[in-house]
């Protein structure tokens, strides 16, 4: 009996409309944090919550300090892509990926 990873890479190669759904595991295989885990952005302390500080209206308002968080916390300094960036990105190239939805 088929294993099911050999089932699933079956169907991935026979694919030609293919639709990624992902989450953070993705993002942390590559060194980019994520915002629920115990080191979460969620968990850390702020003057404002992450959420806050990401809007538009908290950017028009407090530009500066938008900036400061920004910088500090969501640009991933060495991020690298990984195997699974790869392949969405090979898939893309060769015309079968349609979409990538992620909470990300």
């Amino acid at each position: 009996m088929k294993e099911a990873k050999d089932i699933l890479r079956e169907w991935v190669q026979g694919s030609e409309n293919i639709v990624f759904f992902g989450g953070a595991g993705v993002s942390t295989e590559s060194g980019i944090p994520d915002f629920r885990s115990e080191d979460g952005l969620y968990r850390q302390s702020f003057r404002y919550p992450p959420e806050t500080m990401l809007s538009h209206t908290f950017f028009l308002r407090h530009t500066a300090e938008f900036f400061a968080f920004y910088r500090a916390k969501m640009i991933p300094r060495g991020a690298k892509p990984n195997p699974a960036h790869c392949a969405l990105a090979r898939w893309e190239k060769e015309g079968r990926l349609r979409a990538v939805v992620t909470q990300n």
